[in-house]
């Protein structure tokens, strides 16, 4: 029997710097090219940071939900609590699916308190995520910055989705791999991604963008997160989907655009 392949080393790709550069912002890019195990990093060293996941935590909290039994249709609408948001897209009913494509922040708080701490504590001690805190108040903890989780982390946590992998059901790591938003798409391939905007207490305002590229030749899953390099420099909202779109882009992932 031959010894098993070694896996490629990972590499440095300080070229991708000059894609934060011209959104006016700073960060870092990790991307996991899953047919050869090739792990690629801009800023290694803010790869493996921790910052509060923000929107991106709901992916992690639908999977909770889902395993759970708070949610057991996606699609089932739950009722908007009447109170008026800065977002007009939170102001209605939602479902889970919905909840997550426009990142509805009252209903991941309702749910997430019916989950309950105890509830979190135990899908923690079998399935980590970034640090695995939810402090008080609980519907705050992807907001006000104590839950936390880097790059790094968040490329594992979603490869393990993508596999099937997690501690969690498979019906609840299939649907909610199936509600990810696909936020683009070409020729052989689907972007599936969630966004995150967080302005935790006394840091930067930070932008994620966090999922994964299906294609034939195998998927890429990938990470990004920035703040603006300068005050005002960093459009967040389309910036983050600019920054991925030109790394992956650059690299000839994403042919047929």
């Amino acid at each position: 029997m031959g010894e098993a392949e070694a896996a490629p080393a990972d590499t440095i790709r300080a070229d991708w710097g000059a894609h934060f550069e011209a959104a006016g912002a700073r960060g870092t890019f990790v991307l996991l090219d899953t047919e050869t195990g090739q792990v690629s990093r801009f800023d290694p060293g803010r790869a493996a940071e921790r910052f509060s996941p923000a929107s991106t935590s709901k992916v992690f909290n639908a999977l909770v939900f889902l395993d759970r039994g708070v949610v057991t249709d996606p699609d089932s609408m739950l009722a908007w609590d009447g109170i008026d948001r800065r977002m007009d897209a939170w102001n209605r009913d939602h479902s889970l699916r919905t909840g997550v494509e426009f990142s509805a922040v009252w209903l991941f708080q309702r749910l997430a308190r019916e989950v309950g701490q105890s509830g979190y504590d135990e899908v923690f001690a079998r399935q980590p995520y970034g640090n695995s805190t939810m402090g008080e108040p609980l519907d705050m903890a992807w907001l006000n910055g104590t839950l936390r989780i880097s790059a790094d982390e968040q490329v594992r946590f979603l490869d393990g989705l993508r596999c099937g992998t997690l501690g969690f059901s498979p019906d609840a790591q299939a649907t909610t791999r199936e509600i990810l938003p696909e936020l683009a798409s070409g020729d052989g391939w689907v972007l599936r991604a969630k966004t995150g905007w967080g302005i935790p207490d006394g840091e930067p305002s930070i932008g994620w963008l966090v999922g994964w590229v299906e294609r034939e030749e195998g998927d890429l899953v990938f990470a990004m997160n920035a703040t603006e390099a300068s005050a005002g420099s960093f459009d967040i909202g389309p910036g983050r989907l600019q920054i991925v779109r030109a790394v992956l882009g650059g690299e000839g992932f994403l042919s047929g655009d």
